[in-house]
């Protein structure tokens, strides 16, 4: 079953982060969709370890509170050693008194040592939880995208690039970690900031008014760039997701590109495309260093101008200017900080918004779980099994974390699909009938809906319109996820992970000895295994490269019967087999399972219990092998070494069961 991505297709949430990248958008939006996602992004935070932000913001209040503290001790210095103190000065020597602190230097200066290791050891403390806090945030952040996409449906999924997932998942996750660390860090700032301005208020209040204004004053002359940032974060994310793309494709079609000698253009659009990132990045940097830039420049203007004015104008005394060039040595690096941790964040937010979005279309396109009722009977269905199955009731649904059976049959009415709407119809009003225990193969042209029937009828997607039942139950809502976990699957292109066998095989039932799986290696005619020096243990390379396409299957197709499905779908599984291993393995498949094999030619038709064909998604014949015929076919399978049972549900010959 293949995958029918079209590659030049973007998907609505992946393309929402960078939809106006490009464009120009009012300056007012671009701010009020930093202000929104800031506030997206810091609930988000709080909801995923409330107790832990508050800790967190409690040990910043407290390391705010040690560092000012640490300037109000330079009254008391400034005392000591004799050059007298500000105006506020007074209220701190008292509060020294009062505390029973004398005013002498190893005093002063042991309180200070005392309030700089609080400050350290709180600021250690504070930093480590803060890092914890963010990567378990980003962590489960990540996880809920991965289980959105393992829960969503496949027709769904088709539709995207794995490219865009992979973006999600790894380049924007990590600019996501980078947002997350601005907003704290953004948060640590703001209170230290807060406690600084507030306790040197007490010392000279004219001072720190007056850092206060340079500080607004600057930051507001700094919102242009603000804005900018914000695009350029948007614009990054539209570049990566090219990088992304040029990257799988060129993996994916690596042997493609070897043939007709395209390495060449592979690298060349990865590199156009890698250029576009680092001219993105490069332009965030240029606006980050211009804004450092001019508010330094804007800070010791300020500075220089205040001092002018203090000692030409105002007369201020030593004391008090170094009062004030400490204030300014305080308050405006806190508001450089204010800036450009602003400016980071509002780069990345747009990584927090993309991802989001892509998290919302996951979940908007998941699948009922099991167990939900999804898959609850109406009227019109137990009539309609009634009617198909000739029996006045239909079988009960089983438990939701139950695997279904199959008993009688799977039975399509009306089925028809189209993979986009308005397309073509892959199938068109197809009316199908499997016998449990038959073997049933599907013949017909390239394109007929083959593959397409395959997916609806082990639950994959879902019809258009009509119904698929099995034993009388329809495969809606929870009902198709507990009907996956009784099927196999064997694609014509099998994949094997770059694991051992053993690891491989035990993929599909975790709990198998080893006996059940040389079992199921000797049914699948892969007895080639028990001949490799390593076993088992063999390793088998990336996408199974260490083994042919016709070994590969067999192994495949024994991690499928190791499964003991209820249905079997082979997908032109046994096409790149001789005729001598396809026949063994026919003779295993005639032991009472449920198969449904879709073959353009070699030896399942002829073992077939009923062959149909599709054309242009039509069902245009069927036939069914009855008495001399049906015997004739099972005669001759036999004679390769299988035992053939009259029923399903039998355990094959060495043991393993088909349900």
């Amino acid at each position: 079953m293949g995958n029918r991505t079209d590659p030049s297709h973007t998907s609505r949430p992946a393309a929402a982060g960078a939809a106006a990248t490009e464009g120009e958008r009012p300056e007012g939006a671009v701010a009020a969709g930093s202000v929104r996602d800031a506030v997206r992004l810091a609930r988000a935070l709080i909801a995923d370890a409330p107790r832990r932000v508050a800790l967190a913001l409690l040990l910043m209040l407290a390391a705010g509170m040690t560092e000012a503290f640490g300037i109000l001790m330079i009254v008391p210095l400034l005392q000591v050693v004799g050059l007298g103190g500000p105006t506020g000065g007074g209220a701190v020597a008292r509060a020294l008194d009062a505390a029973g602190v004398e005013m002498t230097l190893p005093a002063v200066l042991g309180l200070f040592l005392v309030l700089a290791a609080g400050r350290s050891a709180t600021a250690w403390q504070r930093d480590l939880l803060t890092a914890r806090t963010r990567l378990e945030f980003v962590d489960r952040f990540t996880d809920r995208i991965y289980r959105a996409t393992a829960g969503a449906r496949w027709e769904f999924l088709l539709g995207r690039r794995q490219s865009d997932l992979l973006h999600v998942l790894t380049a924007e996750v990590n600019r996501i970690g980078q947002a997350t660390l601005c907003l704290l860090q953004l948060t640590v700032t703001s209170v230290q900031a807060a406690a600084q301005m507030a306790l040197a208020a007490a010392i000279s209040p004219a001072a720190t008014a007056a850092a206060i204004v340079t500080g607004a004053a600057l930051l507001g002359s700094a919102h242009p760039l603000l804005r900018q940032s914000r695009t350029l974060g948007e614009r990054l994310t539209g570049a990566n997701r090219p990088l992304f793309a040029s990257v799988t494709d060129f993996l994916a079609g690596l042997k493609l590109a070897r043939v007709y000698e395209a390495e060449e253009e592979h690298v060349r659009r990865f590199t156009d495309a890698k250029a576009a990132v680092r001219r993105r990045r490069l332009a965030f940097t240029r606006t980050n260093a211009a804004a450092r830039a001019a508010f330094q420049s804007g800070a010791a203007a300020a500075l220089a101008a205040l001092t002018w004015f203090a000692v030409s104008v105002a007369d201020a005394t030593p004391s008090e200017l170094a009062i004030m060039a400490l204030i300014f040595a305080r308050v405006l690096p806190a508001a450089e900080r204010l800036q450009r941790q602003t400016q980071e964040l509002a780069h990345a937010l747009p990584a927090y918004a993309h991802a989001l979005a892509m998290q919302q279309a996951l979940i908007e396109a998941a699948e009922a779980p099991a167990g939900t009722g999804g898959g609850a009977r109406t009227a019109e269905d137990e009539t309609a099994s009634a009617a198909d199955d000739g029996e006045a009731t239909a079988a009960t649904p089983d438990r939701g974390d139950a695997r279904m059976a199959l008993r009688r049959a799977l039975t399509v009415r009306g089925v028809s699909f189209a993979h986009a709407p308005g397309g073509r119809p892959a199938l068109a009003h197809v009316d199908l009938d499997v016998p449990a225990g038959a073997l049933t193969v599907v013949t017909g042209p390239s394109g007929a809906g083959k593959s397409t029937l395959a997916e609806i009828l082990i639950g994959l997607v879902e019809p258009g319109a009509g119904r698929v039942l099995v034993d009388g139950v329809p495969l809606t809502g929870s009902n198709r996820r507990r009907w996956r976990r009784s099927v196999a699957v064997v694609p014509q292109d099998p994949y094997l992970f770059h694991d051992t066998l053993r690891a491989n095989l035990r993929w599909a039932r975790p709990d198998a000895s080893d006996a059940d799986l040389w079992r199921a290696l000797g049914l699948a005619a892969a007895d080639f295994v028990a001949a490799l020096p390593d076993g088992l243990e063999t390793f088998a390379g990336h996408r199974g490269t260490r083994f042919s396409g016709g070994e590969r299957q067999r192994i495949a197709l024994a991690r499928a019967l190791l499964r003991e499905p209820a249905l079997l779908v082979l997908d032109e599984a046994t096409s790149h087999l001789d005729a001598e291993n396809e026949r063994r393995i026919v003779a295993g498949l005639r032991a009472g399972a449920t198969v449904v094999a879709i073959a353009h030619g070699g030896e399942l038709p002829a073992a077939a219990d009923r062959c149909v064909r599709l054309d242009a998604g039509r069902v245009v014949s069927i036939e069914r092998r009855r008495g001399a015929a049906r015997e004739h076919a099972a005669a001759r399978y036999a004679t390769a070494g299988a035992e053939v049972h009259p029923a399903p549900g039998e355990r094959m010959r060495a043991g393993i069961r088909l349900r």
